[in-house]
């Protein structure tokens, strides 16, 4: 069973534990964090927009996340706004313990590779 929590974005399970998100929830996650990304650089989306050959529509609609952006452009938005592709995919909070309930085997793991996956990326932008 499934629970919607857009604006804390549910943690979902699948058969081994992972965590998981539906398209939906990517592309609202994506959207805030292109519009954080894009607000934070003082640009607007009419410029990012001209910048990438897209409409400042367009742009509004990945923001709203009413429309999912291609590999393409996610990479031209990733060049412009100068950040590596994985920040638009980054949730806005650190998980929670409630997130966990119900996979304990599972916890320790994902630490590490949480733990792992800031280390390596920390690394990288330093």
């Amino acid at each position: 069973m499934r629970q919607r929590d857009l604006e804390n974005f549910s943690v979902f399970y699948d058969d081994k534990g992972m965590i998981t998100y539906s398209i939906d929830d990517l592309k609202v996650l994506f959207g805030e964090n292109l519009r954080k990304i894009r607000m934070d650089a003082k640009i607007s989306q009419l410029k990012l927009g001209m910048k990438i050959d897209l409409t400042h529509n367009f742009i509004n609609d990945i923001e709203r996340g009413k429309k999912g952006a291609s590999f393409e452009t996610i990479a031209k938005l990733s060049s412009a706004l100068d950040v590596e592709p994985y920040k638009f995919f980054v949730p806005k909070r650190e998980p929670r313990e409630e997130d966990f309930l119900g996979y304990p085997d599972h916890v320790e793991n994902l630490l590490q590779a949480v733990e792992a996956f800031k280390n390596y990326y920390g690394k990288k932008e330093g």
